[in-house]
């Protein structure tokens, strides 16, 4: 297998030829159809073919037996994805990814891009000037099928495709700003042409707005070549050299000033670019303008010297018919003078009566035409009242079912409040009584420990004048020491 060049790579119709006809993402595996030779991935071809089957760009009829593998496409998967996770500075698998705005489509290691731009202060892609280190973005979607690529050892299909079309986009835009510009070039050397090939009095005029023109790119080239003084003492500013806090902070301040400086200059040139352009549309426009009426001039010119000529040779044909009437005087010759008067008089006779049928068809189309307009107008003002009718009493209708809708909630609504309230004065009786019944069994139980304090207070007077007999005095009490 050959492998695909750089130039291949990055070229729209090579890519284009490798997209997928259905899914527009990148072909891995290429089946093709007998009828048109349409390419797509095998998935998306099988699954079209098995619902629909039909081609999908010729819409004939095709079965899935008949799809055609591709293997040059195929065998260009490989490439294509390699090149689209590759830095394009180092042309190696991309180190923390990072890519700038203005060409999404071309990413690079951050420290090839950022090393880059401190060196060139410019896009690696598109050569756009004016470009920091702090406009680097990280590209997190490529990142990721690095990443995927690194565990499983191979693509992410659905993150190829979407770099893969990224890039097609991007490589689209750059093209087609490209043939842009050939188009202004050749656009511009063509007006420049026609301006060398003018002969009307506005050529000096044009001399003129060349002239200004010339000087204004001249101060243009002027201001370029300022800017790139400033960049070359940026840069050599910008070389790593040993100094002091103090001095860091000048440079920058003086750095800051510098590219402020540049912006203005740069906004500035913008200015007088978009003057200029203005000024060659404009000279365009009337080159234009001075073209079209010398040629209008031209057909005019060349009408009126048919019409001489045609009224020349009418007057010499009469002026030998007439020699050759006087000079033989035959009979042939006057009949042929008087066929031709009578054709001449029935032409005539015919463009006039064309010329008022004409006029009486645009007449009456005319009364036709304000009539039919007449009528759609009183037609649409009907319609537009009875529309408006039937609006409001649609309206009526709706607002008087809210109303009724809004009642019955209302109704509905008070019903329920009306039960839930006569459930809380049940459920409040139903407490009170609970609460009543508690407090009569606690009197019982109050009642109940009165008498049986009262018991315990007769046993113990009685268990006192036992002990201490009537009189309150303590019994004697008699001791023996002897045994039994």
């Amino acid at each position: 297998m050959v492998a695909a060049d750089e130039k291949d790579v990055n070229s729209v119709a090579w890519l284009q030829a490798h997209q997928c006809g259905l899914c527009q993402g990148l072909i891995d595996i290429c089946l093709a159809t007998p009828c048109c030779q349409s390419t797509a991935c095998k998935q998306c071809a099988n699954k079209h073919v098995k619902t629909n089957s039909t081609c999908w760009t010729c819409e004939a009829a095709l079965e899935k037996e008949k799809l055609e593998k591709n293997e040059d496409i195929s065998d260009d998967y490989e490439s294509i994805a390699e090149s689209l996770v590759t830095c394009a500075v180092c042309k190696s698998v991309c180190h923390r990814a990072v890519g700038l705005p203005c060409c999404p489509g071309s990413p690079v290691c951050r420290a090839c891009g950022v090393k880059y731009i401190t060196s060139h202060r410019s896009c690696w892609s598109c050569k756009k000037e004016n470009i920091r280190s702090e406009d680097v973005d990280s590209d997190q979607k490529l990142r990721d099928a690095i990443n995927h690529l690194k565990d499983e050892g191979k693509q992410d299909k659905k993150l190829a495709d979407f770099l893969f079309d990224r890039k097609l986009t991007a490589l689209r835009e750059k093209l087609k700003n490209v043939e842009e510009e050939e188009d202004s070039k050749v656009t511009e050397n063509s007006d420049s042409d026609e301006e060398k090939n003018g002969e009307d009095n506005g050529n000096g005029a044009e001399e003129h707005n060349g002239s200004a023109e010339e000087k204004e790119e001249g101060e243009h080239a002027g201001t370029d070549e300022e800017v790139k003084k400033t960049r070359e003492k940026s840069v050599s500013r910008e070389r790593p050299r040993k100094r002091d806090r103090s001095t860091s902070r000048k440079r920058d301040k003086s750095e800051s000033r510098e590219r402020k400086r540049e912006k203005k200059k740069h906004k500035h040139k913008d200015e007088k670019r978009d003057d200029r352009r203005k000024r060659k549309h404009r000279s365009r426009d009337r080159s234009r303008d001075r073209r079209r009426s010398r040629e209008r001039s031209k057909d005019r010119s060349s009408r009126r010297k048919d019409k001489s000529e045609d009224k020349e040779e009418s007057s010499k044909k009469e002026t030998k018919s007439k020699e050759n009437g006087s000079s033989v005087g035959s009979f042939a010759a006057l009949q042929k003078r008087i066929r031709i008067e009578s054709e001449i008089v029935e032409k005539k006779v015919k463009e006039k009566i064309e010329e008022h049928i004409a006029n009486m068809v645009s007449q009456q189309l005319q009364v036709r035409k304000n009539e039919i307009e007449a009528e759609v107008l009183a037609k649409v003002d009907l319609a537009r009242r009875n529309m408006e009718e039937e609006v409001k009493l649609e309206i009526d209708t709706m607002r008087r079912l809210r109303e009724e809708e809004e009642r019955k909630q209302m109704e509905e609504i008070e019903s329920v409040m009306r039960e839930k309230e006569r459930l809380l004065e049940n459920e409040r009786k139903k407490l009170a009584e609970d609460r009543l019944a508690i407090l009569e069994h606690q009197m019982k139980i109050e009642k109940e420990k009165q008498k049986e304090k009262k018991k315990q207070e007769k046993k113990v007077k009685q268990e006192q004048m036992k002990i201490l007999g009537k009189d309150k005095s303590r019994p004697r009490l008699s001791f023996s020491l002897i045994k039994n």
